[in-house]
């Protein structure tokens, strides 16, 4: 008895490696199994110059070996690497990715990115944002000759250092700006999701630059675009345009942060219905003007965290010295 118990063990054993032949070997690896390449452009296409982040982490090897990286552009340049990012000039690129296993298995897979010459005449600006952990982005083309003829514009700022509402109702850029509405609005699925989009966008990706000490120089919406940043004022003017040109309703407003009855900071102000009210984050700190209850718009955060309705001062009636209804 005790001779058959210990050829047990080695029985079993024989009975597995039997049993698993087909699949692999007991004395050995099985065949090597070549890797799958795979990657993704992001974007496939711009203006140029355009910066592209190319990612293979979706390629798989079937054993689980370790991959190496091979990218080849135009059938000349290379890089190696699992993410990489490339800039192209103007043209139709060629992009091919070979991961290897190191065992012999090799995999190609190809793509290409289409960088577009921007049109004579304007000046491109790539931005970046994001809702809800959803990214967005996007390119806006600025009319050079409109972007100047602001830029060049005088600012008497002791006499219209208070006249905010006139950057946004100036007429020229209208049809710029309805463009640039209109490609936010394909974020969206509503009013409600467009103003949060054009909320998120002017938080972050413009970026925020407060305007010298004791100085007021307020951008035209054009100009804050060119430069990428703003301060206060700067990026609410931005945001309003940008809903006034889908003729959705919103105020510019200066008000007192800090109670020492002097106005300070510029927010916009966005009417809300009782069941828009409902669905905002911070429902409980509408602001009542004349009867109307406005969702506050602090415009001027680098973070999209600061949600519509989100009231960072805790205002009052009395803390709103002036507003710009459009």
């Amino acid at each position: 008895m005790r001779r058959h118990d210990g050829l047990r063990p080695v029985l079993s054993l024989f009975a597995a490696c039997f049993l698993l032949a087909g699949l692999t070997s007991c004395l050995g690896p099985g065949p090597n199994r070549a890797p799958t390449a795979s990657f993704t452009a992001s974007p496939e296409s711009g203006y140029a110059p355009l910066t592209v982040q190319l990612d293979a982490r979706a390629s798989r090897d079937p054993d689980g070996d370790l991959l190496t990286y091979a990218w080849t552009f135009d059938n000349t340049e290379t890089a190696t690497g699992a993410v990489v990012a490339r800039t192209f000039a103007a043209g139709t690129h060629s992009i091919a990715l070979e991961v290897s296993d190191g065992r012999g298995g090799v995999d190609v897979e190809t793509g290409t990115v289409s960088a577009q010459a921007v049109p004579d005449g304007y000046v491109a600006r790539d931005f970046a944002w994001s809702v809800d952990d959803a990214p967005h982005a996007c390119t806006l083309l600025i009319p050079w000759d409109l972007y100047q003829m602001y830029k060049a514009r005088i600012r008497n700022t002791a006499a219209e250092s208070y006249a905010y509402g006139d950057y946004v109702a100036d007429p020229l850029d209208d049809p710029t700006m309805r463009d640039y509405a209109g490609i936010f609005w394909t974020h969206a699925d509503s009013v409600e999701g467009f103003v949060d989009d054009v909320l998120a966008f002017v938080q972050v990706a413009i970026r925020y630059r407060p305007d010298p000490t004791g100085q007021d120089w307020p951008w035209y919406p054009l100009e804050t675009l060119v430069a990428g940043e703003g301060d206060c004022e700067d990026s609410a003017i931005l945001f309003v345009s940008l809903l006034r040109a889908r003729s959705v309703s919103s105020s510019l407003a200066f008000v007192d942060t800090n109670s020492d009855h002097l106005p300070d900071h510029v927010l916009a102000l966005v009417p809300v219905s009782p069941a828009w009210a409902s669905r905002l984050t911070c429902s409980a700190q509408l602001l009542v003007l004349n009867g109307v209850s406005y969702a506050v718009a602090e415009t001027a955060g680098d973070t999209p965290s600061i949600h519509l309705g989100c009231d960072p001062w805790g205002l009052t009636p009395d803390d709103v010295y002036q507003v710009w209804p459009f």
